[in-house]
């Protein structure tokens, strides 16, 4: 990576929707090589992918929470599988002590939350302790470091 490739990463961690050209004209380097750049940092798994950033308060009912997690070691591949495939948990991270992991839920309300999440986890036998963190207001969300890239 270099200068250009760090520059390209942090325009589109600000806007994932700017074009090729606009982008060209930042960086004073043709679309072409614009583009050729993205898919060279795309077939090198730098970048993952490009989504959309939904605004939660849009839907009335969307109850953020951050589920942090305790699991006996021999349970703790159960369990990471079943967040990772669990359409209503956006994010899992592996943590050090004091739990295990750390999940980010998105769910329309709280009986959700505990029938959907809370209850089949508590079902594992190596699970020790869930400890939801219930949001009130989103202050700031951000997907990716644009000072990261610099």
């Amino acid at each position: 990576m270099d200068e250009i490739d760090s520059a390209i990463l942090r325009e589109l961690a600000r806007d994932g929707r700017i074009s090729m050209a606009e982008l060209g004209k930042i960086l004073d380097v043709a679309p072409s090589t614009v583009f050729k750049r993205i898919e060279k940092l795309k077939r090198s798994n730098v970048i993952e992918g490009f989504t959309i950033a939904i605004n939660p308060d849009y839907f009335a009912e969307s109850l953020i929470s951050f589920l942090t997690i305790t699991v006996a070691p021999h349970d703790k591949e159960r369990v990471a599988a079943f967040l990772a495939n669990h359409d209503c948990v956006l994010e899992v991270y592996e943590t050090l002590e004091p739990s295990d992991f750390i999940a980010k839920v998105v769910v329309p309300s709280i009986t959700d939350m505990k029938n959907d999440v809370l209850v089949p986890l508590s079902s594992f036998e190596g699970v020790k302790e869930i400890k939801p963190f219930i949001t009130v207001k989103r202050i700031k969300e951000q997907n990716g470091s644009v000072r990261l890239y610099d």
